[in-house]
């Protein structure tokens, strides 16, 4: 079995695009638990820290897909290597839970009242 438990993977680097959890660590519930406590910033509400109201609802179990990852060198910005997505029968892929931010937006019209 793999070192990777759960993360953030970007589409640049420093971004936090989608929460991904190794599922055979780690249950559908369990990965929505996980990414709801380690991005409780991201979900709707009032971050006192940041002093402004968050953006995304929390994800459910609906939200929650199935994909691939394995660790790939010379990807992208990362020459020693990086975790990414890949087809499932690529070498080295193992089965992943992956809940992406940008479907937990709220619908635009709902971003207009709320601005």
């Amino acid at each position: 079995m793999t070192k990777f438990d759960f993360m953030a993977f970007g589409y640049s680097e420093g971004c936090a695009d989608m929460f991904v959890a190794h599922a055979q660590k780690h249950g559908k519930e369990e990965a929505v638990e996980i990414c709801k406590r380690e991005y409780d910033y991201k979900f709707i509400g009032f971050d006192a820290y940041r002093g402004k109201v968050t953006p995304l609802r929390e994800p459910t179990l609906d939200d929650v897909q199935e994909a691939h990852c394995a660790f790939r060198l010379g990807i992208h910005e990362w020459p020693h290597g990086c975790y990414t997505l890949v087809g499932g029968g690529e070498t080295g892929a193992f089965p992943v839970y992956v809940i992406d931010f940008d479907r937990l937006k709220p619908p635009a019209a709902d971003r207009a009242e709320k601005n």
